[in-house]
């Protein structure tokens, strides 16, 4: 059987491929960001167990495919709890579809059906023990997963001041920050954005002109500082609907802290994000 097992990141690039979608696209499709299915493409990341039945159903198999191959539940446990799927499908129910019915997260659908299985005599008490015991493994595995996640880094990077700053800006915010939950992930990417343009627009018009950027992710905070040689120290304003000046409204808004000072000829703007900590409610690709 082990002859027979694909990757999961091998059945991933094939059905991208088959579709004929970028990876771009294909995150889009399953609600993940770009960085966080390339990582996946790459077997450099594990989907979370709020994206397996999507996954699976994606890729067009069952979740005991998809987690046996992504080497989450060995062949014989993949091999029992397909023989359970199959008892259970004897009334006419498929056990994914059945478990994405139900409320609650992967594992609180995958308890109940068991519960449902056994009232309904779909499943031998044998099996709910074989299905329950691979349940909690998993979600035992996932929780100790989750406490190493975000692990503290640091970026420093210098970039022309151009149309494409802001976009290299965004692309290293991903890079570093990539495995945050996702809405503190956008977040972040849509405040530098705002930084990085502004530095861009007031900034010295000349060739060598650079915006610099610090990137530093903590097990609770994620702070992006963004420095420039623009001459008057950025301003909180109110916005004008014909001439901009939404950039630091955002950051106001949005960030959890945010500051902006000068020193010398220089400007650095930040701001900070204060994140869950590992396994709090975090959302991963």
């Amino acid at each position: 059987m082990a002859s027979e097992i694909i990757s999961l990141a091998e059945r991933l690039k094939e059905r991208r491929q088959q579709l004929g979608l970028s990876q771009a696209q294909a995150a889009r499709e399953l609600d993940v960001a770009r960085t966080a299915f390339r990582l996946l493409e790459m077997e450099a990341a594990k989907p979370s167990p709020d994206r397996w039945r999507l996954l699976s159903s994606w890729l067009g198999i069952s979740v005991t495919t998809m987690l046996l191959a992504d080497d989450l539940v060995s062949e014989e446990e993949a091999s029992r709890s397909d023989m359970a799927e199959t008892s259970f499908g004897r009334s006419g129910r498929d056990w994914d579809m059945a478990g994405r019915a139900k409320t609650g997260d992967f594992f609180q659908q995958g308890r109940a059906l068991i519960a449902d299985a056994i009232a309904s005599g779909d499943l031998t008490s044998e099996q709910a023990g074989e299905l329950t015991f691979v349940l909690d493994r998993l979600e035992e595995e996932r929780q100790e997963m989750a406490t190493l996640e975000w692990q503290p880094a640091t970026l420093r990077k210098t970039f022309p001041a151009g149309p494409g700053a802001a976009r290299a800006a965004r692309e290293a915010v991903a890079f570093v920050a990539g495995d945050l939950p996702s809405e503190s992930l956008q977040t972040a990417r849509l405040l530098v954005t705002e930084l990085v343009t502004n530095s861009v627009k007031h900034g010295p018009k000349i060739e060598s002109a650079s915006v610099a950027v610090e990137i530093e992710v903590d097990r609770d905070v994620l702070r992006v500082a963004v420095t420039d040689a623009a001459p008057d120290r950025p301003e909180l304003k109110e916005p004008d609907p014909n001439g901009g000046g939404y950039g630091l409204t955002i950051v106001d808004r949005l960030a959890t802290r945010w500051n902006t000072e000068r020193n010398g000829r220089h400007n650095t703007t930040s701001f900070e994000l204060d994140l869950p900590r590992p396994g709090q409610g975090n959302r991963q690709g």
